[in-house]
């Protein structure tokens, strides 16, 4: 009994430790982007991503993006690439990209303005 849950703890945790060491993340790039076509890809050393991001979600959360950020993430990206996976909409949501656009004021949201 004590074999059938060890053999697969030792499996999860070498794959957090394979996530961690070699810094895999799912990148999610969407249709019109600058280099790649709409795309899921695992990719290597993805320091500056989230576990599952995206470029532009990438360029918003900087204070002082560059006008060409999401070129230049592009760019990166296409180098780093181990796996391509078809386009999921639901993780490209998932990364929040416009998150900033959305924020609005506490006086803006919906609940408020029906209860005045």
């Amino acid at each position: 009994m004590k074999l059938l849950l060890q053999v697969p703890t030792a499996i999860i945790v070498l794959l957090i430790l394979t996530t961690w060491l070699a810094s895999l993340r799912l990148v999610v790039v969407p249709p019109g982007s600058y280099r790649l076509t709409a795309m899921t890809t695992l990719v290597f050393q993805g320091h500056g991503y989230r576990l599952v991001d995206s470029p532009q979600a990438m360029c918003t959360r900087q204070a002082y993006p560059a006008r060409d950020c999401d070129a230049m993430a592009t760019n990166k990206l296409a180098k780093t690439v181990l796996l391509r996976l078809p386009f999921s909409q639901w993780l490209y949501e998932y990364t929040e990209p416009d998150r900033s656009k959305q924020a609005k004021l506490v006086g803006e949201t919906p609940l408020r303005s029906s209860i005045e």
